[in-house]
């Protein structure tokens, strides 16, 4: 009787720790299961795309979105892991230079501006640099203007100043209200302006088509 009692709890005591480690397994899953991706802005497959964009002297032409700068695959590829976003729009290649010309306020033929305006350009979300001064009418800008070569690449972006009240305004060629940017190197700048200090930027205003613009300026890079 005795050795029946000892199999029998034996065999009871087997059964119960079959169903711990049963339950123990359906608790953790198979392995991998929870230990996906993070979704944290260094971990999503859009940024891996993005440092992967950094190699192979991918980074001498990208520029961060905040203006940032990289003299090296590994400070690009740093930037995209901690969730940093590149810049789009006009981009000079490090050692590659921009070349502005046929600039002019106006279109002389349907579109001539009344305001009094200026145009320049900025890099990498910088000073603004003033390249001429027009307006009240139609002007040729005369000459043209090299931006670079510099040791890393840069973020380009025209700007037309519009002065009239309650302004100043100032139109950037990545504003998509006031802006178009057409043709692909050479590219064709054009930008609308205040119309009287009535649309400012946050007013959608578009020039009509390329060339077309209160401010029109051709852009080469090369």
């Amino acid at each position: 009787m005795r050795s029946w009692r000892r199999i029998l709890a034996l065999a009871f005591t087997g059964l119960l720790l079959l169903g711990s480690v049963a339950s123990a397994g359906a608790g953790n899953g198979p392995p991998g299961k929870g230990a996906g991706k993070g979704s944290g802005p260094g971990n999503g497959n859009g940024n891996s795309n993005a440092a992967h964009a950094c190699n192979h002297g991918g980074y001498r032409s990208l520029v961060g979105a905040d203006g940032t700068t990289f003299r090296n695959t590994g400070a690009c590829v740093s930037f995209a892991a901690r969730g940093g976003r590149f810049a789009t729009g006009l981009i000079i290649p490090a050692g590659k230079t921009a070349t502005l010309s046929n600039a002019k306020f106006g279109d002389f033929t349907t579109n001539c501006p009344g305001d009094l305006l200026a145009y320049g350009y900025e890099l990498n979300l910088g000073a603004d640099v003033q390249v001429a001064t027009g307006g009240a009418g139609c002007q040729n800008v005369p000459g043209v203007v090299v931006i670079g070569p510099s040791t890393t690449a840069s973020l380009l972006r025209i700007w037309l100043k519009d002065f009239t009240p309650p302004g100043p305004y100032t139109f950037y060629s990545d504003n998509a209200k006031h802006s178009l940017v057409s043709g692909s190197n050479p590219y064709t700048v054009s930008i609308m302006d205040s119309f009287f200090g009535q649309r400012g930027p946050d007013v959608v205003y578009l020039p009509p088509g390329p060339g077309n613009g209160n401010l029109n300026v051709t852009v080469a890079i090369s």
